[in-house]
Formats: structure tokens, C-alpha cells, sequence
């Protein structure tokens, strides 16, 4: 085989797995797109979920922090 024989088969080989990384970036993206759908509903635990207002609520406690 030729020199541009194997530079092509690089190219191919170069750009299968660029399509496939994308494929399986494009597959995470969605499944984080459901999760965060369906715990944003709430629905599934019967959890009330108030409305975003665009900012934090400060009197509020943080979450993860202990109440005494």
C-alpha cells in the first residue's frame, strides 16, 4: 500500500471515532435532559416544587448544612 493509502485510512479512522464521541455525548446530554426534567417535575415523589424566581433564596439554609 501507498503512503496516501494509509494517510487515508488515518483520516477515516480519525473522523469514525470523532462521529462516535459525539454520538455518545449527544446520548449523556439527553439522559441529563430526562433526569433533570423528571426531578424538576417532582411528581414522581410527590414533592412540591416552588417556582424559580431567578435567584437565591437567602433565608434559606444551605443546602447539606445542619440545623441544630
Amino acid at each position: 500500500m501507498s503512503n496516501l493509502s494509509y494517510l487515508f485510512i488515518a483520516f477515516l479512522i480519525t473522523w469514525v471515532v470523532i462521529a462516535g464521541y459525539l454520538w455518545m455525548l449527544g446520548r449523556q446530554v439527553q439522559n441529563l435532559k430526562d433526569e433533570v426534567e423528571s426531578l424538576t417535575e417532582g411528581t414522581e415523589f410527590g414533592i412540591d416544587v416552588p417556582e424559580r424566581t431567578g435567584r437565591a433564596d437567602l433565608d434559606s439554609p444551605a443546602i447539606g448544612s445542619r440545623q441544630s
